[in-house]
């Protein structure tokens, strides 16, 4: 799936679907009968292993910045991995809220982050690729409430529409002075002021495009010399992304954050992995 937003058209319905999701998203499993009243069975160890977690809210009281976290226990080995996530609400406007790539080096499947969601019901599906074992695919309700939908995507009041300020790297273990070990997984923060607009906005019940969007592309991770994970965003992510992803500390040194827009504008960040 793209990482851009839908293309112009005159008008585009509040909770019309824009585009065919993926008619089958995942590794379908065989449907199961159960007897009436019967619990269905506990998925196997090895779907659990494949199969996203998604933490997001059943109410969200504002679509501006709907709080999405997605976490795997699968192995990330040279062999077995997980190559990349997806995260969709077919309903919305802009169905995709963007595609991380990993590489071994990331340790383990992580993303935590906050994007633009339009009002009502609807569900969010995660799905994740084994380069062994194909895709699978995890799916959430959701409900914004109405009038708190997020997806026209308008400047923040008394903040200036095109106001950016270069990312910064927060590593929560140094901060606090824990002793970060050998090969530790840890949690990255890449905090930044940047907007991210739709170009849609919302006239009689409808979604119009009135701009083109303007949004961050891509970020992408660095460490121990090669590349970590690439986060391929779109128009719903949130204004002044808060990202959270993690890596292997390895034998430490420099992680490097490469954040690129719409505009072709490139912002870098860079801080140590202290390792003991």
């Amino acid at each position: 799936m793209s990482g851009r937003a839908a293309p112009p058209r005159a008008s585009l319905s509040r909770r019309r679907l824009l585009g065919l999701a993926p008619a089958a998203v995942g590794l379908l499993l065989q449907p199961v009968r159960h007897a009436a009243g019967a619990a269905p069975p506990a998925p196997s160890a090895f779907a659990r292993l494949h199969r996203p977690v998604v933490e997001v809210p059943l109410l969200v009281s504002n679509g501006a910045k709907v709080p999405i976290v997605v976490e795997m226990a699968h192995p990330m080995d040279p062999d077995h991995y997980i190559t990349a996530i997806e995260v969709v609400n077919p309903r919305d406007p802009v169905p995709s809220k963007g595609r991380l790539h990993l590489t071994p080096a990331s340790g383990q499947v992580y993303l935590a982050f906050q994007a633009r969601m339009d009002e009502g019901a609807s569900e969010l599906s995660v799905t994740a690729e084994c380069n062994m074992h194909g895709r699978w695919s995890t799916t959430e309700p959701i409900r914004v409430v109405d009038g708190a939908g997020g997806c026209a995507g308008s400047a923040p009041p008394g903040r200036p529409r095109d106001e950016i300020v270069p990312p910064r790297i927060r590593i929560p273990a140094a901060v606090k002075g824990r002793r970060i070990r050998r090969d530790q997984i840890i949690d990255v923060q890449v905090i930044m002021r940047h907007p991210n607009r739709t170009g849609l906005a919302l006239r009689a019940g409808a979604f119009v495009r009135v701009s083109e969007p303007f949004h961050i592309t891509e970020l992408s991770v660095f460490y121990g010399g090669g590349l970590v994970s690439r986060y391929e965003a779109t128009a719903a992510l949130s204004d002044d992304p808060f990202i959270t992803f993690r890596l292997r500390a390895g034998g430490g040194g420099p992680v490097r954050v490469v954040v690129t827009n719409t505009r072709g504008q490139r912002f870098e960040a860079l801080s140590e992995v202290p390792v003991w």
